[in-house]
């Protein structure tokens, strides 16, 4: 697999809200290495990770869309349904 450089910027996550995860109540345990704080009942996410293997993921869809590959693109928020449709 090819590594590229995705403008991927920090700022621009944190203003889009990227970091707040699911409350503490409803969570799995293995998801705790990539959880950095809690904060009034919320899981934060750790956006370092998230760049490092949004990255990889960046990477993976790339070349499979090279290849001819078919996505099927699903969200479970009602917010982005818009762009997911």
């Amino acid at each position: 697999m090819e590594r590229r450089y995705w403008n991927i910027n920090l700022e621009e996550m944190m203003k889009a809200g990227i970091h707040f995860g699911h409350g503490t109540r409803k969570w799995n345990p293995r998801m705790a290495p990539y959880i950095s704080a809690k904060h009034k009942g919320i899981h934060i996410t750790n956006l370092t990770r998230t760049i490092r293997f949004l990255s990889e993921a960046c990477d993976l869809v790339f070349d499979a869309a090279r290849r001819g590959k078919q996505f099927l693109i699903v969200g479970t928020k009602n917010e982005v349904a818009d762009l997911v449709a």
